[in-house]
């Protein structure tokens, strides 16, 4: 199972941080090798709880996922 932590931390390297920065399902599954299929419902998930925003196929985090992850490093 893939770590939903681990997908955030993943955006936030990629600067997933924006629309306008926004990376599609595509590129995470081969990022993270693991099947798309797994990866929308962690996404899904990650949504609900407003740490991300799905576009169509783009993904980007909100402030409270770039809080959330920035947090883990204080």
């Amino acid at each position: 199972m893939l770590d939903p932590f681990e997908l955030l931390k993943t955006l936030h390297s990629l600067s997933a941080v924006e629309e306008s920065k926004a990376v599609t399902v595509d590129q995470l599954s081969k990022i993270l090798n693991s099947p798309e299929s797994e990866l929308a419902e962690v996404l899904k998930s990650l949504s609900e709880m407003s740490y991300l925003v799905i576009k169509g196929v783009k993904i980007y985090l909100t402030e409270l996922g770039i809080l959330k992850v920035n947090s883990t490093f204080c």
